[in-house]
């Protein structure tokens, strides 16, 4: 005869607990918290021990941990202070609530969300929509996540924590960025509005707070510090008016013209959101940037409109009222600041712009770049603290070795019209065309007896290349010339979270390495960006092709490949060594639709080789890798791939005049081939280089950075990596492009600015000669 279960179920025992905790029924502990609010809580110490904050209040000996003697009909009183400003009372609210397994459902704005055919949001560069909050949802603001993220580390609550930061990272976009990244720097949030969301209770939970008016509260803690001889300038942190514990002082930072701020770093999880707005920055910068100059002149048009009254008539062929369909006002139009003086502060905009990260074509573009935003930031006025960052960018941010004379010419004749002074100082262009001298004059006329003439510096085993990306030592003759370091980047609030280059002298080269075991480079490598567009279209085992550059005397550029093994889809990506004989071929090109073409005319062969995954900054570690998208990437690490000089042939360039039949028949647009100036040529057959290449997700919140040690190229050889991951909708747009345009709901300007230009795979390289 079986036995039937007529007990209460898990989910009767929960609720049971949540409305006890509502009602505040049958407490044995009443918490009485002070901090950006004042408050009493009546709870239950069963529940509050699943975090670790309150396990080790009750468990691990403190006084709260004794035994009670007396009456327990009252809940004991234990008071909390929480010093630390980010811990609001609706974080505090929602981490309670869910240690009792209910609390509101936390409603994310969906115009804060990038996406693959949004990625710089949906309604981005216009106003953000009104959205209406659902009835019973507590609206997750972006200040709102990170509180709830300082309050659930500092509560111990690891599950709630983790899924804060999700939502943190994945609604980084521009009107976010800035604000996380403060966050992240250590920085207190903002001054926020007590009548804001985050100063009131959490939607539900209005009353399980019995608040205590302001002047209590600092009786209450002056009474308290006079009884145990507590010194004024300390906190208390938590505990009975028995046995109090003070917190140690908190770490500080400096502000433009502030000084000894405290400072709220979260460890590895500030880390983490620095990491990601790193790679966000990194990625849309130079778009960023050009938003914001239109908005200017947009508003600056506005504003000279209305001092100017309009003389013209109206016309008699439009009707009164009537527009474009795609005119843009100035009141519609919202960039956040984050070029100009109210957003980054200097050292930022430095760090950004030296980065081999940064996406931006070259070192040319790179200086035009910098030049720009200096002179937007100068036009308000001129701050010397700003001046010092901006002489550092411009002497040292940027490569002026791997620029053609033309371009050095040019830029030595540049004058701000601000300063009335050159952006590069003259010493440093000479020194830069020196550099640029020795390395022609060690490629081209090195004597004979040199290894490098006769035979190229061997790859190293598959163990070395795990370890640096070795490089040639550096000579002790030149103490201060600046040296490429060996290690990858690292990825700390120090290092601007992986922006920072890897620079030293060579006194400090050598400090840092007294052993001897690394090897450094005198030629800062050849930093350059690539794009492909139309990847979802991308034939197997077809190539796409990015545009060429020249490097020290040969010519590279890089290439995509649809790769199936296994029966598993996965993308390529290759750094190729192009033959000056050799047709350049066409590179990847943004276009409104895809174009027919034919089918590739044959396969090509990929040899395996062992080879390193390195993932960058911004890239989640393994224990959040499923908590930083919904699709989570492949566990399969990347295979390394030697390419031969014969295979697939590239995609060639298609006429816009062709009509698409089928979907299955779209391919890749590409442009126009076009050569660089070749002001010499590497006669070496082989040649020995180090390079990474770093590819930013389609919202450029993260990263996956490849990386090799020195690899030999021959003439029309490549060295690359496939992944499963790249292929995936954290990096490309992997739905049909119809169906996107079908069921885009936005306007058709700004679904047509996302789709067709931002929308692409984008990655960085990086490359030096050995």
């Amino acid at each position: 005869m079986s036995t039937k279960n007529f007990g209460p179920s898990a989910s009767d025992i929960q609720n049971h607990l949540y409305t006890s905790f509502l009602e505040g029924s049958t407490a044995d502990v009443a918490l009485r918290v002070h901090g950006s609010w004042n408050a009493i809580y009546k709870l239950h110490r069963v529940v509050l021990i699943q975090s670790g904050f309150f396990r080790s209040l009750f468990t691990a000996g403190f006084a709260e941990s004794s035994p009670r003697l007396g009456s327990t009909s009252i809940p004991e009183e234990i008071v909390i202070y929480f010093d630390d400003p980010n811990i609001t009372r609706a974080a505090f609210e929602v981490c309670i609530s869910r240690l009792y397994g209910g609390g509101p459902v936390l409603d994310i704005d969906p115009a804060l969300i990038p996406s693959v055919s949004h990625p710089l949001t949906p309604s981005f560069p216009l106003e953000l929509p009104h959205h209406k909050v659902p009835d019973g949802h507590h609206p997750a603001t972006p200040c709102f996540l990170l509180s709830l993220l300082a309050t659930a580390v500092y509560l111990s609550i690891p599950f709630l924590a983790s899924q804060a930061l999700s939502s943190i990272l994945n609604t980084v976009g521009p009107h976010t960025v800035l604000q996380y990244l403060s966050f992240a720097l250590g920085r207190p949030l903002e001054q926020l509005d007590y009548d804001s969301c985050e100063h009131q209770a959490a939607v539900g939970l209005e009353s399980v707070a019995n608040l205590i008016a302001y002047e209590q509260s600092i009786v209450d803690t002056a009474s308290i510090r006079s009884r145990s001889n507590i010194p004024e300038d300390s906190h208390i942190k938590l505990g009975r008016t028995s046995n109090l514990s003070i917190s140690s002082g908190s770490e500080e930072y400096e502000t433009e013209g502030v000084t000894n701020q405290p400072s709220y770093h979260y460890g590895a999880l500030s880390d983490k959101i620095g990491e990601a707005c790193a790679c966000w920055l990194a990625r849309w910068g130079v778009d960023i940037f050009g938003f914001e100059e239109k908005q200017e002149v947009l508003h600056s048009s506005k504003e000279h409109a209305h001092a100017t009254p309009s003389t013209r008539k109206r016309s008699k062929t439009a009707p009164s009222g009537s527009a474009p369909a795609l005119t843009e006002k100035p009141e519609d139009y919202c960039v956040p600041k984050i070029w100009a003086r109210d957003g980054l502060d200097p050292k930022w905009v430095s760090a950004i712009i030296s980065a081999d990260t940064f996406f931006i074509r070259g070192e040319k573009e790179r200086y035009e770049f910098a030049r720009r935003v200096v002179e937007s930031r100068r036009k308000h006025g001129i701050l010397p603290s700003e001046e010092e960052e901006w002489a550092k960018l411009f002497q040292s941010g940027i490569y002026y070795t791997n620029m053609i004379m033309d371009d050095l010419i040019l830029i030595s004749r540049d004058i701000s019209p601000t300063t009335n002074q050159p952006f590069v100082p003259l010493s440093t262009i000479q020194s830069c065309l020196w550099a640029q001298s020795v390395l022609r004059h060690h490629i081209t006329v090195r004597p004979a007896t040199s290894r490098s003439t006769s035979s190229p510096i061997p790859s190293p085993p598959p163990r070395e290349k795990e370890l640096a990306l070795p490089q040639p030592p550096s000579s002790p003759t030149l103490k201060t010339s600046p040296a490429i370091a060996a290690a990858g980047p690292k990825t700390t609030e120090a290092e601007f979270f992986g922006l920072h280059p890897s620079q030293f002298t060579t006194l400090s080269a050598v400090a840092s390495d007294p052993t001897g075991k690394s090897r450094w480079s005198h030629y800062p490598p050849c930093r350059f960006a690539i794009e492909f567009w139309g990847l979802e279209h991308l034939k197997e085992k077809s190539r796409l092709y990015s545009h060429t550059i020249w490097y020290a005397g040969s010519l590279f550029n890089t290439y995509i490949q649809v790769v199936r093994k296994k029966n598993q889809v996965q993308l390529g990506i290759y750094l190729h060594r192009q033959s000056s004989i050799d047709p350049i071929p066409p590179a990847s090109a943004s276009a409104p639709a895809p174009v027919l073409r034919k089918e590739p005319l044959g396969p090509m062969e990929l040899s395996v080789v062992p080879a390193t995954h390195h993932r960058g900054p911004g890239s989640l570690p393994n224990f959040l890798a499923l908590t930083h998208s919904t699709s989570a990437p492949s566990t399969q690490s990347p295979s390394r791939s030697l390419t031969p000089s014969s295979g697939a042939s590239p995609i060639s360039s298609t006429s816009s005049s062709t009509i698409p039949t089928s979907i299955s028949s779209f391919t890749p647009a590409t442009s126009a081939p076009v050569t660089p100036p070749q002001p010499y040529r590497d006669p070496r057959p082989s040649i020995s280089a180090y390079f990474s290449i770093s590819c930013a997700s389609a919202t450029g919140s993260s990263q996956t950075r490849f990386s090799s040690a020195p690899d030999v190229f021959s003439v029309s050889q490549s060295w690359g990596w496939k992944s499963s991951s790249l292929r995936t909708e954290e990096y490309m747009d992997v739905r049909d492009r119809t169906e996107n345009l079908a069921s885009d709901t936005f306007p058709v300007a700004s679904r047509q600015t996302h789709i067709d230009n931002l929308s692409s795979f984008r990655a960085t390289v990086v490359l030096g000669l050995v």
